[in-house]
């Protein structure tokens, strides 16, 4: 009677571990297909949402700030692909090492480390607990050498892979990627942290561009 009442429990318990990582998964998919959405809509509207927002400035000032509308744009998308190509490969390793040890629905969790990895530092540490626990499902065997293949990648994009992808975008200090990704995540969740380390490189290039030498001239 015992025995049958603990094979009950561990079937429950796994069970439910099993609709967790379904959830996840599809709320993962169902955030990556939302932010790609909003990417496509964004990037079609700019130069129409550019060009009525010049409109509001002084004729005599326009030229000015179209030029500075224009180095924003171009630094700053430099910067987000830059952080795409840096997620895409760490969703395609994941998702190999996740084929490798038998982890359900691969893909899936691809994605979600390609969403997670798109917000600097912090992502990772998100991504690498999500994994985790996915593996965790598996056996404490899989968790581990999953935590392991995790934390490899990581140090390899750390110092291989992002200083070579990102060495000519702008650069945002540390202390400034990280507060401004909490505040974003904090404020607007994931979304909010793939915005926040953009708007702050804009507010970076607005001060060195206009605010700083004014100050320098006065």
């Amino acid at each position: 009677m015992s025995s049958v009442t603990s094979d009950g429990t561990l079937l429950i318990t796994a069970f439910g571990g099993v609709i967790g990582v379904g959830k996840s998964v599809l709320s993962g998919t169902f955030t990556a297909l939302t932010i790609i959405v909003l990417t496509l809509y964004f990037i079609t509207s700019l130069p129409q949402a550019t060009e009525l927002g010049l409109k509001l400035v002084p004729a005599s000032r326009r030229p000015r700030v179209a030029a500075l509308t224009e180095a924003i744009i171009a630094r700053v998308g430099a910067f987000v692909g830059s952080q795409i190509l840096v997620s895409f490969f760490a969703s395609v390793f994941m998702t190999v090492l996740a084929l490798i040890l038998g982890l359900p629905s691969p893909v899936a969790i691809g994605i979600i480390i390609f969403i997670c990895g798109l917000v600097p530092l912090i992502g990772h540490f998100i991504g690498a607990g999500i994994y985790t626990i996915i593996a965790l499902t598996q056996s404490v065997t899989i968790g581990i050498a999953a935590f392991i293949g995790y934390v490899v990648y990581v140090q390899v994009e750390n110092y291989i892979l992002t200083p070579k992808i990102m060495k000519r975008t702008l650069a945002v200090p540390g202390a400034v990627t990280i507060i401004s990704a909490m505040i974003g995540t904090s404020l607007l969740g994931l979304v909010g942290g793939l915005l926040a380390v953009p708007v702050a490189a804009s507010i970076i290039l607005i001060l060195e561009e206009v605010v700083f030498p004014r100050a320098e001239k006065s």
